[in-house]
């Protein structure tokens, strides 16, 4: 389901979307693991509920792929991540609504099933030495 970069890409689209109930049904195992730094999510309904409640009521995320392998179902991709604060609020630290943030994730996604059954996501916040990588890769 994420096994190409095409495929990959139309992953990002549908979580875009916000409909994070029919999108972890659509990728995620019942019983997969999401692990972001700082938290580990296990099962697929708590994962929906972690996007839809503790994610979204503050902030909306804007993900572009940059980097996208794939081998022996491992999926490894570069992310750039835009925070958009929808309302005043606490996610990852306090944020004002309006207010825009820029950060980068690397993610692991092992798929069986054609379903992700684990994934390991890291975040690297930017300041202002950060590389714009999506430019850069664009080039």
């Amino acid at each position: 389901m994420i096994e190409t970069r095409e495929k990959f890409e139309e992953y990002l689209k549908n979580f875009n979307s916000g409909n994070f109930s029919e999108f972890v049904k659509k990728y995620y195992a019942d019983d997969a693991i999401f692990e972001k730094t700082g938290y580990t999510i296990h099962g697929a309904d708590n994962l929906a509920d972690h996007f839809a409640n503790a994610l979204s009521s503050v902030v909306k995320e804007e993900i572009t792929l940059i980097n996208y392998m794939e081998k022996d179902g491992l999926v490894s991709v570069e992310l750039q991540i835009l925070l958009t604060a929808i309302k005043d609020g606490f996610y990852i630290r306090d944020r004002k609504k309006g207010e825009k943030e820029t950060f980068y994730d690397a993610g692991f996604y092992t798929v069986k099933n054609d379903k992700i059954a684990h994934a390991r996501v890291y975040r690297r916040f930017c300041d202002e030495n950060t590389m714009d990588l999506l430019k850069m890769y664009s080039q």
